[in-house]
């Protein structure tokens, strides 16, 4: 599996922002931890999963054929809970104020 530097170097960062994001909040050491795994399973072809157990994002696993739409796919999830965490925190600021 040849995948390119700049999109490790792309999760890096949005892994980076999403711990600054939540961790000045309610989180636990668990909603840090992003990964793919290779899944076997039946006799089937194997697939690639996404998976996160935290407790701000909940539980996920999103199921790739490739490898490599894994990791474009953990790029947009890290992305769409980096933005659902933006917006939660502006709403919540926006509440704040009398």
């Amino acid at each position: 599996m040849n995948i390119d530097y700049k999109l490790i170097d792309q999760i890096t960062k949005l892994t980076n922002e999403w711990r600054s994001l939540i961790s000045k909040d309610h989180c636990k050491d668990r909603d840090f931890h992003w990964y793919i795994e290779t899944r076997w399973s039946y006799g089937n072809v194997p697939v690639f999963v996404v998976v996160h157990h935290g407790y701000v994002a909940d539980r996920i696993e999103n199921e790739y054929f490739s490898y490599e739409g894994a990791v474009y796919g953990l790029i947009e999830t890290l992305e769409y809970w980096i933005k659902q965490e933006k917006e939660s925190a502006e709403f919540n600021t926006l509440n704040d104020v009398d």
